[in-house]
C-alpha cells in the first residue's frame, strides 16, 4: 500500500518515531496531504511542538480542537478539512470527567479531589491514558474521516500503547477493590483473607499518609469505582482502535546514525507486539543535488570535464568563472557522497522491514517548515518520494 493509499484508506494512523526528527511536522504534513484529497482529518499531537502551531497557520495550540485555515492555499480542497489539537493532560482529563460524570455533585467531588489533581497532572502514565481517552473520542465521536496521532519521541510513544490495557487491568484488580467500601460482608474463606489483606493495607498506608489524604485516596477510588465499567469498555475500546486494519502505523526518522538507532529499537519493538510498521519516512534525509528537481535522491554524478562544459555554453569564460564551476561541481559532488553516506544508514533500518512497507525519503529543505505553504510544500515532498525504489537516480 503506497503512502498515498495509506492515508486516503485509513481510519487512524500513528506517527512514532525518535526526538528531533521533524515527526509532528510529517504529521502535520500528512494530515495536510489527506485535508487536500478531500478527506475530513484531524491532527492529534502529544508532543508539544509549539512552532507547529504557526506552521498550520493558528494563533496557538493547545487541548481545543482547532480548524486550520485551508483557504489560504487556495481553493483545491475538494471538500476536505483540518483540525488540529494538542493533549494538554490537566485540561483533557477535566474535559473528560465533564463528559462521562454521571451527575453535577460526582464531577465535582472527582476535580476537587486533590488525588485526583495529582494523578492527572503529575503521573508520566497519565498523560498515556488522557491520550488514549481522546484518540477514543475522536474516532468515534468526532466524525472524521482520519484522525494522524503524532505520539511522543522514542520510547515513550509505547506508553501509549500500552495504556488501554493498563487502566483496564488496574480498575478490574484487587488492589483497587481494597480501598472501595462495601455493604456486603465478605464470605468464603477467600473473600475474607482479601477482605484481611484490605483493612492490612489500609492500615499501612494510614501510618505513612496520614488520616487525611487516606481518605482522599479512598475517596478518589470510590468516586472512580462508580465510573469503573465505562473506563474499561473505552479502554477495551481503544485498544481494538489500534489493533484494526483501519489504522497504520507510520515510523518517522532522518539518516542520523542516533535516530536511526533509535528507530531500529521501535521498529523492533513494534514488530515484536506484532504491530504492523506499513511506512517508514526519512526526514531531511538526504541533500537535494539538482536545485531544478529537490525531490531526486542522488548518491553519485556523472563524470564530466567541468571546464568544457563551461566553454561550451561561454567559449570565452575566464579563469575566475571556471573557478566558481569547479567548486559549484565540488558541492555537488560532495552533497551526492553525503547522500550515499546516509543511504547506509536508511538500508540498514529498512533492511528488517517488511517488503510491503514503504519507503519514503524526504530532502533536507532550505529553511524549516513555519507557515501552511512550507507545510503544503512537504506534504508534495513526501507523497512525491513514495515509489519503488526509493534510492532514487
Amino acid at each position: 500500500m503506497s503512502l498515498s493509499s495509506v492515508i486516503d484508506r485509513s481510519a487512524l494512523v500513528v506517527c512514532v518515531g525518535p526526538g528531533g526528527v521533524g515527526k509532528t511536522t510529517v504529521s502535520a504534513a500528512l494530515g495536510l496531504a489527506a485535508a487536500r484529497a478531500g478527506r475530513k482529518t484531524l491532527v492529534l499531537t502529544i508532543d508539544p511542538a509549539r512552532r507547529l502551531a504557526d506552521a498550520l497557520g493558528l494563533d496557538g495550540l493547545d487541548d481545543t480542537i482547532r480548524r486550520v485555515p485551508l483557504e489560504v492555499l487556495g481553493p483545491e480542497n475538494h471538500g476536505g478539512s483540518l483540525s488540529a489539537a494538542m493533549v494538554d493532560t490537566g485540561a483533557s482529563y477535566d474535559a473528560l470527567i465533564d463528559r462521562i460524570a454521571p451527575d453535577a455533585e460526582t464531577k465535582a467531588r472527582v476535580l476537587a479531589n486533590r488525588v485526583y489533581q495529582a494523578v492527572s497532572r503529575s503521573l508520566s502514565r497519565s498523560h498515556a491514558y488522557i491520550a488514549m481517552e481522546r484518540l477514543y473520542e475522536a474516532v468515534e465521536h468526532g466524525g472524521y474521516d482520519l484522525v494522524i496521532l503524532d505520539t511522543p519521541p522514542a520510547r515513550n510513544a509505547l506508553d501509549i500503547l500500552d495504556a488501554p490495557g493498563h487502566l483496564a487491568r488496574f480498575l478490574d484488580g484487587r488492589v483497587v477493590s481494597w480501598f472501595i467500601p462495601s455493604a456486603e460482608k465478605p464470605s468464603g474463606i477467600g473473600a475474607r483473607l482479601v477482605a484481611k489483606g484490605g483493612q492490612m493495607a489500609m492500615g499501612l498506608l494510614t501510618k505513612v499518609t496520614g488520616e487525611t489524604l487516606l481518605d482522599e485516596i479512598v475517596g478518589f477510588l470510590t468516586v472512580f469505582a462508580s465510573m469503573r465499567d465505562g473506563f474499561i469498555t473505552r479502554a477495551q475500546r481503544a485498544e481494538e482502535i489500534l489493533h484494526s486494519d483501519d489504522t497504520a502505523f507510520v515510523l518517522v526518522s532522518s539518516a542520523s546514525p542516533s535516530s536511526a538507532d533509535d528507530a531500529a529499537w521501535l521498529r523492533d519493538d513494534l514488530l515484536g507486539r506484532k504491530v504492523a510498521v506499513d511506512a517508514v519516512i526519512f526526514n531531511q534525509s538526504f541533500v537535494p543535488v539538482e536545485p531544478e528537481a529537490p525531490h531526486q535522491l542522488r548518491v553519485q554524478l556523472p563524470t564530466i570535464d567541468t571546464d568544457a562544459r563551461v566553454r561550451a555554453v561561454e567559449p570565452a569564460a575566464d579563469a575566475q568563472t571556471l573557478a566558481v564551476a569547479r567548486a559549484m561541481r565540488a558541492l555537488r559532488e560532495h552533497a551526492a557522497a553525503d547522500n550515499q553516506r546516509f543511504q547506509r544508514i536508511v538500508d540498514g533500518l529498512v533492511n528488517e522491514l517488511p517488503a510491503q512497507c514503504r519507503r519514503v525519503r524526504a530532502p533536507r529543505l532550505d529553511q524549516e517548515v513555519r507557515d501552511l505553504p512550507g507545510l503544503d510544500q512537504l506534504a508534495q515532498l513526501l507523497l512525491r518520494g513514495d515509489q519503488p525504489g526509493y534510492a532514487g537516480p
